[in-house]
């Protein structure tokens, strides 16, 4: 079997995302990937999720967003709906299983087990108090939508937490592994449009200028804008009803 490829360093964190983006802008120009950029994404066209398994594959985290990286890592992918906890989302919010019944609770302690805390839990009553939280979460995105927390950092959209996704040499989305419940929820809801953190690209998808239709958002009827309560900063969200997209005022979970 060819040996994995190496997990790329990162530079230092503070000079980590302006360090990377003047590289790439330096190697591709304008249509340069950005770290962090916020791209939007179909959660009903997504089918693949990157296998992070760091014994055979390069664990991309968040640090390597925007990164853009040529190889086979790409065809390191599974079907999406066998993720565990995507199946068990679907299983909970579409058939009404409930948590217990779908086996999550059993495999999340398994992982406690194996590898100690996990998903910032360490006991069983760690993972009830989480999926309850899930519960609150599916509610909240059903009523009211899927918040955008989108920042403007040197003149780029970026999302510093959210689904993750790579593009691969094709142009094609994959689900990075980091943020299954959030896809879970927006599957088992049928959105078909939603922000995303951009991840991993590879050089093929900038050759086809894939970027260019994950940065156009929707079109959406404004409705108004509010500030975010209980927060200082203002932080401005978009609101509107009924199309491919609402934004809501909850902050996502994993």
């Amino acid at each position: 079997m060819p040996s994995s490829p190496v997990i790329p360093s990162s530079p230092f964190a503070i000079l980590r995302g302006p360090f990377r983006d003047l590289a790439n802008h330096l190697s591709g120009g304008g249509d340069y990937p950005r770290t962090q950029e916020r791209i939007w994404i179909d959660p009903s066209q997504l089918t693949r999720i990157y296998t992070r398994n760091p014994a055979e594959t390069p664990d991309y985290k968040r640090r390597h967003s925007g990164m853009v990286l040529a190889g086979d890592w790409d065809t390191n992918t599974e079907p999406l709906d066998e993720s565990w906890k995507i199946a068990a989302c679907l299983a909970h919010f579409c058939d009404g299983i409930p948590w217990e019944v779908t086996g999550v609770y059993e495999r999340m302690q398994d992982m406690i087990d194996e590898h100690g805390p996990f998903d910032s839990c360490t006991s069983m009553a760690d993972i009830i108090a989480r999926y309850e939280r899930i519960d609150a979460l599916y509610s909240d995105i059903r009523d009211n939508g899927f918040r955008d927390e989108t920042v403007q950092r040197f003149g780029t959209p970026r999302l510093p937490e959210g689904v993750f996704v790579h593009l691969d040499r094709h142009g094609q989305p994959i689900f990075g592994a980091i943020g299954n419940h959030r896809i879970g929820i927006a599957r088992a809801l049928g959105l078909t449009r939603i922000p995303a953190q951009l991840g991993v690209v590879h050089p093929g998808a900038i050759d086809r200028n894939a970027l260019a239709k994950l940065r156009s958002g929707p079109a959406l009827p404004t409705l108004g804008r509010r500030y975010l309560p209980g927060f200082r900063s203002k932080r401005r969200v978009i609101w509107a009803t009924g199309g491919d997209l609402a934004l809501t005022r909850h902050k996502a979970t994993n």
